[in-house]
């Protein structure tokens, strides 16, 4: 919505606004509809005003809780990764961890997390980590309450932390894949520093990103948000960060940069092959093709004034070159499409998130083996029918680039709060 003419706000910061302002006139103030400001009538239409305060967040834990309790049955398909990532880097492969071991392509800030809870034990540390993960997605959204006017802090967030929940589970619980819960957590907070204009510790985020999951390094044209002379605070703390996290392994180990490149096989419902791309492996120029594409749409987007769909188009070039199609890709993906549904739209459902998790949601089946004939209806489609999966994955990343790029900027009241 856009400030009302009558609205102290529309020429400065809401932030900036005494708690009660007088008209610059000595005349009182017309107390008639049309002059309520913007945020006033906003109050009013928002559902969460007539409502207790801590109502609906308990409902909102309540619907995480139990889509944790859906898929914690069979769950932590990848948390093996991590513990063992964490035991070779404190342990007998040190700083040559990526070396010894290259099918781990995860960044070290993702180790030390793991490792810091190995004193809960192996189980007491796969059970915290999934439930702390868990609680990332929502509190992530709820981080850009602040950032939002006033009129649009009650039901639009809900809706979007909640909306984010379904997908973010599939991430945090049935795969725990720590690295992308780490990497998207440590990007939105980079988003609100960068909105509340602190550069070094926005740069600091992204580098933790990179540090988490290296194909976060694409998140980095958010910074460009910063005012001009702040950048080389903001490239200054990025790359000592990354230097400070990655560093040591390339100075023990220089083999490390090739070990992060392994051979991937294709899969016939990834991205990748929708574009014709065949073979078992994947080409070696398709990593370098893809953070440059990535890096590109982002910054392209940002030059344009779309700095709130930074985040969901570098991960739809991401998914559009990747050789994988895995099911834990839907949680990064509905959490940027929220960053984008809050910042950089005005309505009022978190639309691009609900298409999102249609999209990418996975059937799930503990016999993979005999998932062709354990399986029926929707779920045999969707296994029989990889190349048609792929394609429909494919036409959402065309869509959402479309959207970011050539769709509306973002609303006005928004866009002030990072001039």
């Amino acid at each position: 919505m856009q400030p009302h003419p009558s609205d102290p706000s529309s020429s400065q910061p809401a932030w900036s606004q005494p708690a009660s302002s007088q008209p610059a006139s000595n005349q009182p103030a017309s107390t008639s509809p049309s002059s309520s400001t913007p945020s006033t009538r906003g109050a009013e239409r928002d559902p969460l005003a007539r409502v207790p305060a801590w109502l609906p967040w308990c409902l909102l834990a309540v619907a995480t809780a139990l889509v944790v309790m859906w898929m914690w049955p069979t769950s932590a398909l990848s948390w093996h990764f991590f513990a063992d990532g964490a035991a070779a880097l404190f342990g007998p492969s040190g700083l040559h961890l990526y070396v010894d071991h290259p099918d781990l392509q995860i960044g070290p800030v993702a180790f030390v997390v793991s490792w810091l809870l190995t004193p809960l034990g192996s189980t007491g540390a796969r059970v915290a980590a999934q439930l702390l993960m868990s609680v990332v997605g929502p509190l992530c959204v709820l981080m850009l309450r602040p950032v939002l006017p006033t009129s649009q802090r009650g039901m639009r967030v809900w809706w979007a932390a909640l909306a984010v929940v379904p997908g973010w589970v599939v991430l945090s619980v049935r795969w725990a894949h720590l690295d992308d819960v780490l990497a998207m957590l440590f990007t939105v907070l980079a988003v609100r520093l960068v909105l509340q204009k602190r550069p070094a510790w926005a740069g600091a985020m992204v580098a933790l990103a990179a540090s988490s999951k290296p194909w976060a390094i694409d998140f980095a044209p958010i910074l460009l948000g910063l005012d001009r002379k702040t950048w080389r605070t903001a490239l200054l703390s990025l790359v000592g960060v990354l230097a400070l996290c990655w560093g040591p392994f390339l100075a023990a180990a220089p083999g490390t940069l090739a070990a992060l490149k392994p051979n991937v096989l294709l899969a016939p419902g990834s991205g990748l092959y929708a574009l014709g791309v065949r073979g078992q492996i994947v080409p070696a120029w398709d990593r370098t093709a893809a953070f440059l594409a990535a890096t590109g749409t982002a910054l392209v987007a940002q030059l344009r004034g779309r700095w709130a769909g930074v985040l969901i188009a570098a991960v739809a070039v991401r998914i559009a070159l990747d050789p994988q199609d895995n099911a834990y890709y839907v949680g990064s993906v509905v959490l940027a499409a929220a960053v984008y549904d809050l910042l950089g739209t005005r309505w009022r459902g978190p639309w691009l998130t609900l298409v999102s998790t249609a999209v990418f949601w996975q059937p799930f089946t503990a016999d993979w083996e005999h998932r062709l004939t354990t399986t029926s209806g929707w779920s045999l489609w969707w296994f029989s029918n990889p190349d048609a999966v792929g394609y429909l994955h494919l036409a959402w990343c065309v869509g959402v680039v479309a959207l970011v790029l050539a769709g509306p900027r973002p609303p006005q009241d928004v866009a002030d709060r990072r001039a």
